[in-house]
C-alpha cells in the first residue's frame, strides 16, 4: 500500500510538485499553439511557407535574405527539412512568426519608438 504525501495546506489542495506545475505550463503552452495554428488554418492562410526563389514573399512581402536574417536572429521560426546524411533540404518559416512580427514592429512604431 503506497502512503500519498499529504498536503502542506492542511489538507484542502491537492499536492502538486513543481514538475507537475511545469508540465501543465507546457500542456498550456502547447495548446495556445495548437488553437493559433487552427485559427491560421481556417482563416485560410498556410502555416508553414517558403521562401520566394526571386522578388518578394506573398504573405508577408519579405525578401528571400530578409526571411533567412530574420530567422537567423531568433525574430521568426523556421525549421529545416532534410533527410538523414543529405546536405541540402528545404528551410520553411512560420506564418504566424512572421506576422506577429510584423505585428510587434508596428505596435513599437505607433507607440513612437524606433521603426
Amino acid at each position: 500500500m503506497k502512503l500519498k504525501p499529504k498536503p502542506r495546506d492542511g489538507g484542502n489542495a491537492p499536492a502538486q510538485s513543481p514538475a507537475t506545475d511545469l508540465t501543465n505550463k507546457r500542456l498550456a503552452r502547447l495548446e495556445d499553439r495548437l488553437a493559433a495554428l487552427l485559427a491560421e488554418r481556417d482563416r485560410g492562410l498556410p502555416v508553414w511557407i517558403r521562401s520566394p526563389k526571386s522578388g518578394a514573399e506573398h504573405f508577408s512581402g519579405f525578401s528571400r535574405a530578409k526571411l533567412y536574417e530574420l530567422a537567423s536572429s531568433g525574430a521568426i521560426r523556421s525549421t529545416s527539412i532534410r533527410e538523414p546524411g543529405q546536405l541540402r533540404g528545404t528551410r520553411l518559416f512560420n506564418l504566424a512568426s512572421i506576422l506577429s512580427f510584423i505585428e510587434r514592429n508596428e505596435a513599437t512604431a505607433a507607440k513612437g519608438g524606433n521603426s
